[in-house]
């Protein structure tokens, strides 16, 4: 039998395998870095209203999922609306709302 190129293709298999292992384990880390929590979306809220009220709005529409898209955030809608809500003041208006109230198309209508 010819061990040795038996023993140099097991070689190679496990090199190719740590490889795959060691890229899987990058990917992991990339998708595990740590995502705005609600004071962050908080800010970011707080920073369009601002925006509005400096171009002369007197109100402003948003949608969670606008939110969470322009913040590139994955998974962390019942975040964004918890954040809407605590965003919200005297005046403002709940437009859309589901029975879980933490759904992609919850809508608030802010006075700014």
């Amino acid at each position: 039998m010819e061990y040795e190129k038996i023993i140099l293709d097991l070689l190679m298999r496990v090199k190719t395998l740590e490889e795959k292992v060691e890229q899987l384990s990058n990917e992991k880390n990339e998708c595990s870095k740590k995502q705005p929590g609600i004071a962050e979306i908080k800010e970011y809220i707080s920073g369009i209203k601002h925006k509005a009220a400096e171009d002369g709005l007197s109100n402003i529409v948003l949608k969670a999922n606008d939110i969470h898209k322009a913040m590139g955030l994955k998974s962390r809608m019942p975040a964004v609306c918890s954040a809407m809500k605590q965003c919200m003041n005297t005046g403002d208006t709940v437009l859309h709302e589901t029975a879980s109230g933490f759904s992609s198309t919850y809508e608030i209508e802010y006075k700014v």
